[in-house]
């Protein structure tokens, strides 16, 4: 009799462990199943930051060239800026997909030119001082901020009226 209870209680011990079991591979296949979603929302969450990031940069890259034709910019700081400048979605990507600093971002970035971190930072030190502040900032915003500022210079009248 004693045996019978001993076995009665093995069975009920194994029904309650087949019954966890299956109920945690069935929290596992919905947490899987989230994380699949959740991925694909991070897959396009990211095509689409980078579609607006090269977006950011041919407007930008744009109202560079356009300034320099009309003499806002001299040629060596142009120079420098448009190399940055065309990388502006590279290093938006490596900073929010990595996340890097900027400065990390554009020195990988540099990393195949001949342009060096400091010639970037000598032309950036030549600009208004809230060009210079957002740049100081390492950040993405600040980065953006910076390249707004630099790509359309406030000319010598705007200033005045200012």
């Amino acid at each position: 009799m004693v045996m019978f209870a001993f076995i009665a209680a093995l069975i009920l011990l194994l029904i309650y462990f087949v019954m966890r079991v299956q109920n945690l591979q069935r929290a596992l296949v919905l947490s899987q199943s989230n994380l699949k979603a959740s991925n694909r929302r991070i897959n396009d969450s990211t095509s689409g930051m980078v579609v607006l990031a090269k977006q950011i940069q041919l407007f930008l890259v744009e109202r560079l060239e356009s300034s320099h034709k009309r003499g806002l910019i001299e040629t060596g700081a142009f120079e420098v800026f448009q190399f940055v400048f065309h990388n502006i979605s590279t290093i938006a990507v490596l900073c929010m997909d990595k996340g890097m600093t900027v400065e990390e971002a554009l020195n990988s970035v540099l990393h195949d030119s001949d342009l060096t971190i400091e010639a970037v930072r000598e032309k950036v030190k030549l600009q208004p001082s809230e060009i210079r502040v957002a740049w100081s900032q390492n950040t993405l915003e600040g980065f953006i901020i910076a390249c707004k500022g630099m790509s359309f210079p406030v000319t010598k009248t705007e200033a005045a009226s200012n």
